[in-house]
């Protein structure tokens, strides 16, 4: 492998993506003419932020990041990409970023039904499992990667082409992605096996049904286990069990509906599910290190109340 090459690749890219910055004023988060592929810059390092990293990658090619997933702490830096096989609660900052030299990163959006229609067609086999891998991993991007996502940003100048060489192009990176380390981790969560699928199934109604009540007993009927194996798999493949999931959930949508304000912090603990506000209170307090009026107004970049 050719180590200088690939620097060369970085730098060219680290160039592509600095020069499409240059006229985009004062937004870090740029979207592209393909909806699957964006850019984000950070010009400074930023607090610990909490979200739901959906399936996805993301290439750094400047800068330096750290992850907490469930207990497990990913550091990466340019050259690297983090990848997402299931809809995963994290926490994550920016750890090394200045004005002239910001953080850069590309993101891919990954979709289970394309990536498997994909594997299918090409006729790639699925990669070996192993024991439980992660449900999130950070791998080392190689030569061709880097020179397809180099011939994918060049793509962007010439719209008439994207339409019929993005989609090809993407196809080059999922090949990367599942024939590479990390394809264990991708496939696992976006295909994965049977019983795989129970988890999957598991935590997609989570996500529908965050608002309501959760029986483990029931949902482990509908995805058809036992409620210790679904709470022993679950646990497997998010770090954290239905319960702690569910959780992470609605705190996560309750921040979304403070942020966008005119709303009382007691009636959003009733729309994501809490029977007491101050219960609600306290746990968004102790995810969020702020009272939900506080986190929201400081989000929203609004003096906090005395």
């Amino acid at each position: 492998m050719n180590k200088l090459f690939e620097q060369d690749l970085l730098g060219r890219l680290l160039e592509m993506v600095h020069l499409r910055y240059a006229a985009a004023n004062d937004i870090d988060d740029l979207s592209t003419a393909l909806p699957w592929l964006g850019l984000i810059r950070r010009r400074a390092p930023t607090p610990i932020g909490r979200g739901m990293l959906e399936p996805s990658m993301c290439l750094l090619l400047q800068g330096e990041k750290q992850m907490l997933v469930g207990e497990r702490v990913l550091r990466y830096g340019a050259g690297c990409y983090v990848q997402a096989g299931t809809a995963m609660p994290v926490s994550g900052q920016v750890v090394r970023a200045r004005e002239a030299e910001p953080y850069y990163g590309i993101r891919v959006d990954l979709d289970p039904k394309e990536l498997a229609a994909f594997m299918l067609e090409m006729q790639i086999p699925m990669p070996v499992q192993g024991n439980d891998p992660p449900s999130v991993s950070v791998e080392v991007a190689e030569e061709g990667m880097l020179d397809t996502f180099a011939r994918l940003l060049g793509l962007l100048n010439r719209p008439a082409d994207l339409p019929v060489l993005g989609r090809l192009l993407k196809q080059e990176i999922m090949y990367y992605l599942v024939t590479g380390p990390g394809g264990p981790t991708l496939t696992r969560g976006l295909m994965g096996s049977q019983r795989e699928s129970a988890v999957n199934k598991a935590i997609g109604w989570i996500r529908e049904h965050y608002d309501a009540p959760l029986k483990i007993a029931e949902l482990a009927e509908a995805v058809h286990l036992s409620p210790s194996v679904l709470h022993r798999r679950f646990k497997a493949a998010t770090i954290m069990s239905p319960l702690q999931y569910q959780k992470q959930v609605r705190l996560l949508e309750a921040r979304k509906l403070l942020m966008g304000g005119g709303v009382e912090a007691a009636n959003v603990a009733f729309q994501v599910g809490y029977e007491s506000p101050s219960q609600f209170s306290r746990e968004y307090r102790r995810l969020f290190g702020a009272s939900p009026l506080q986190d929201a107004e400081q989000l929203r970049g609004v003096a906090p109340s005395p």
